[in-house]
Order: C-alpha cells, then structure tokens, then sequence
C-alpha cells in the first residue's frame, strides 16, 4: 500500500475519534476509551513514518 494513502487514512480515522471526543454527552469512561485510541493511532502514524523514512523512501 502506498505510504501517503496509508497515512491519510490514519489521520482521518484519528480526525474522527478526536472529533467525538468533543462530545459532552460522554461519559468519562467513554472519553478514556476514545482517548486510548487516539493515543494508539499516534503510534500506529509514528511506526508509519518510521517504517516509510527508515526503507529510504523518502521523496
């Protein structure tokens, strides 16, 4: 899959979660959860970057 495609799909996603946490309708529960995941779409981008810089791909 290409790099740029995979990292916009990630950002999206993460744009998403970021987003509906916003929501004051939440519990705090919820808002640990989507935090988590946001957290964890971080790393999933950084290990992208890392895994696209470290082949010499870079443009």
């Amino acid at each position: 899959m290409d790099y740029q495609v995979v990292k916009i799909k990630l950002e999206e996603s993460k744009l998403l979660l970021e987003k509906k946490l916003l929501s004051p309708s939440l519990s705090l529960e919820e808002k640990e959860t989507l935090q988590h995941s946001i957290d964890n779409f971080d790393y999933i981008i950084e290990l992208t970057d890392m895994n696209h810089f470290e082949r010499g791909l870079v443009h």
